[in-house]
């Protein structure tokens, strides 16, 4: 056939119900549905997606323009470039200095540091850092009025970018709501620092801490927009309009693991701040906010840690398809204390590899019209506002936090997202598959501690007349006041994997063998899959793996028991090699060892469990098993052995 004949070839056209016969037949009797995905957003996603699946006008939108799902800028990224805010850590200001200025010669653009530096500087420290060379990206935390009066002493106009504490959240954390007084406080010091510092983004809405809590996209999205609506209320009340409030807002969120609904997640953020900024009469340039985000701190392991590179290159990717306007990469290692020359260095140029290399920059809004993406953004900001209604129906975000409402209903995905990785219907690489058992422990660098003052002050002049000498941010705090809640607590996901490791390594460091047999019935291609599941599974607790040879008859087993002389055994092998070896064999090993404990890899038949069990089997090792609470067992059982020895 010759070139110019190829070009004319038609493809033939493919109906969507000949796809969905063609799927069904592969599926060998399952329903479609079998092929879509639960989400932690009670969201089901489908295989496939089309025109149809669209709202009418989502895919026809352009950047810039209502709904701003799309960007709030016409020409996104090439008309305004994402700021790279690396959050900068040290131990004292001056090696803050130091760092700032690497950081700015090898491509960051804005000004960003960790609360731990924060708390140790004063105003003499805070006054030499180059405030007006790039805009400032600052979660001030605790000492949100200490830098206030620093910025006011300062006086610096062409101060710019986003630093403010969402005394919302901050509270939340620490198991309070803020009182009258608190809430004045934050009052005045905004107040004031935009009549100075009008260039500066100084309301922060925070939803990290709520991710890192459990929440799903739809509940950040919701938890903002009602934040937004407490904050604008509140200064409302001191006359402000909601255009001046909304103009000096910030929204920050974490970026998770799941990459397509995380990208939608900002997109959805962006089409439900339209309809809330609509209610209040706003529209144009007054419903632009500014939106920063980090990748998310609630996905990192300390375990296997390198692999936190490709986990915060896929989120930073993520928040950029998303359109945010400051993105913090974490280190790899921050999670161990102190983040290492590295691993700053690492977190730095991801944003300037993918602005760079991957010219993400280039393109404006690529995920728009996307069939998925476009749906999974319509869904997302749905229930958001869904959520977000009854969260104000009950009073709003400071009487959800008050009863306990919000706070449960986080725990509750939180513990979802706990039992899919136990369960391993959810993989976290090197944390609950893949764990490399040979790891060096990881190393920490202690974050030092920084006690915090709690001066008790009646206005913010208080706090400014304060500032003097070497009084320091930790020294200005004041004291916290507020009704009691349930916190809202941050947990990582990786938490109880490291806690088993560490048991092992404890035993370990003890000179204990942390070790279990595998006893292989037949050949090499009989037992090969389930010992190498077992020994996967093993390794994720911290437990080594000691293998048989082939084993073909029930002496061969026994003698492996007593030449190894350990305290646990899991039998492996296919089904006909249990039919074949029997429950004798596990008699066999129990009348061989005092004290051993016998566990099967695999399931066996109802049928056959009990003549098994009856012989001395303990239990089994399967796929879709708890396995932090069957390996918590045997760390149990190792540790009593240990504890006879």
């Amino acid at each position: 056939m010759e070139v110019q004949e190829m070009k004319k070839q038609p493809f033939s056209k493919v109906s969507l119900e000949e796809w969905k016969k063609t799927a069904e037949a592969s599926l060998k009797g399952k329903p479609l549905e079998a092929l879509h995905t639960a989400t932690y957003e009670e969201i089901s996603l489908k295989p496939l997606y089309r025109a149809e699946d669209v709202e009418d006008g989502d895919a026809a939108q352009y950047p810039g323009e209502p709904d701003y799902r799309r960007g709030f800028l016409k020409g996104g990224y090439m008309e305004k470039p994402w700021r790279n805010a690396h959050s900068l850590t040290a131990d004292s200001p001056a090696q803050l200095q130091e760092k700032i200025s690497t950081a700015m010669k090898a491509g960051q653009t804005a000004l960003s540091f960790s609360g731990e530096v924060s708390a140790r500087m004063t105003y003499g420290d805070f006054s030499e850092l180059p405030l007006d060379e790039q805009p400032l990206y600052i979660d001030m935390k605790d000492h949100f009025l200490a830098f206030a009066a620093f910025l006011l002493k300062k006086r610096e106009q062409k101060v710019s970018g986003a630093a403010g504490t969402d005394i919302v959240s901050l509270y939340a954390q620490k198991g309070l709501v803020p009182d009258k007084n608190i809430l004045n406080l934050y009052i005045e010091a905004i107040s004031q620092m935009t009549e100075v510092l009008p260039q500066l983004k100084t309301i922060r809405i925070d939803t990290a801490p709520y991710q890192a809590a459990g929440a799903n996209a739809y509940q950040e999205i919701s938890i903002a927009l009602a934040e937004a609506v407490f904050y604008i209320e509140l200064f409302k009340e001191e006359g402000w309009t909601p255009a001046e409030i909304v103009e000096k807002m910030h929204i920050h969120f974490a970026i998770g693991s799941q990459f397509f609904m995380e990208l939608a997640k900002l997109r959805a953020f962006r089409k439900a701040w339209t309809a809330l900024c609509e209610a209040y009469g706003l529209a144009g340039d007054s419903v632009k906010v500014t939106v920063g985000a980090e990748t998310s701190a609630f996905t990192l392991s300390r375990l296997d840690r390198h692999v936190n590179i490709l986990r915060t290159g896929s989120e930073a990717f993520s928040a950029l398809l998303g359109g945010v306007e400051f993105l913090q990469v974490t280190s790899f290692d921050q999670v161990n204390g102190q983040p290492s020359p590295l691993g700053e260095r690492i977190a730095r140029n991801i944003p300037l590899i993918l602005q760079n290399e991957s010219h993400v920059d280039k393109v404006i809004d690529p995920a728009g019209g996307s069939y998925y993406i476009e749906t999974l953004t319509s869904e997302l900001s749905q229930k958001a506002w869904g959520y977000f209604t009854d969260i104000e129906e009950a009073g709003g975000i400071l009487a959800v936090l008050k009863d306990g409402v919000l706070q449960k209903e986080l725990a509750a995905v939180l513990e979802k997202r706990k039992t899919d990785l136990a369960l391993r219907k959810k993989s976290m690489i090197g944390t609950n598959v893949y764990a490399d058992i040979n790891e060096p422990a990881p190393t920490s660098a202690p974050v030092p501690e920084v006690l915090l003052a709690s001066k008790s002050v009646s206005s913010f002049d208080e706090v400014i007349q304060s500032v003097e000498g070497d009084v320091s941010a930790a020294e200005l705090h004041v004291q916290d006041s507020g009704a009691e809640i349930i916190p809202v607590k941050a947990e990582r996901l990786a938490e109880p994997y490291e806690r088993l490791r560490a048991r092992a390594e404890a035993l370990r460091a003890d000179g204990k063998d942390v070790e279990a047999g595998l006893i292989c019935l037949g050949k090499l291609k009989d037992f090969k899959p389930r010992a190498d599941f077992v020994t996967g599974m093993l390794a994720v607790g911290g437990i080594s793996a000691k293998t048989s040879g082939e084993c073909h008859t029930v002496e061969e087993a026994v003698q492996f028991v007593k030449d190894s002389s350990l305290p646990y055994y899991c039998i492996c092998g296919a089904d006909a090699s249990y039919e074949q070896f029997g429950p004798q064999l596990a008699e066999a090993i129990k009348q061989s060892k005092e004290n051993v404990t016998v566990d099967l890899a695999g399931r066996l038949p109802e049928e056959a469990q009990s003549a098994w069990t009856q012989s001395g089997l303990n239990g089994s090792i399967y796929a879709g098993q708890n396995i932090l609470e069957k390996l918590a067992n045997l760390l149990d059982l190792l540790e009593g052995e240990s504890a006879h020895e």
